[in-house]
């Protein structure tokens, strides 16, 4: 029986550690890791509509991270570069307040936004709505 306490007296104080670091991460957003977000997040918003140029304009803003979409041709090839973006949105966002990872499970894509409303940028128009919170 002491042993199970113990483990779970390890459990918890692990879990504590766990959950101030992930507070501590929560508030080390440089100012260049917000500007970022912003950038993706208007890049996610064209996409979500359809707008390649407003895609490409917001990815120009992204400097050399949003070089591959601002060249982009077609919304299939932003959306494939958005893609890329997408996983470093996922890494900046965790335990950020106002932030949301989404699933598409249809296209098995993740994406980053601050809405609650769903706004699918793989799918754009067609399927803006399919996704989910991630928990």
């Amino acid at each position: 029986m002491k042993k199970s306490i113990h483990s779970f007296q390890t459990l918890a104080i692990a879990i504590a550690i766990l959950g101030i670091a992930s507070l501590a991460h929560a508030a080390n957003l440089s100012d260049k890791d917000k500007e970022f977000l912003a950038g993706y997040e208007k890049a996610h918003t064209a996409l979500a509509a359809d707008d390649l140029s407003t895609a490409k304009a917001a990815a120009a803003d992204l400097g050399n991270e949003g070089a591959e979409l601002s060249k982009s041709n077609s919304l299939k090839d932003a959306r494939a570069a958005f893609e890329k973006l997408s996983a470093k949105a996922k890494q900046l966002a965790t335990g950020q307040p106002g932030y949301r990872v989404y699933h598409c499970p249809m296209l098995n894509k993740d994406w980053v936004q601050t809405s609650t409303a769903t706004a699918n940028p793989y799918g754009g128009k067609e399927m803006v709505g399919c996704g989910e919170i991630q928990k």
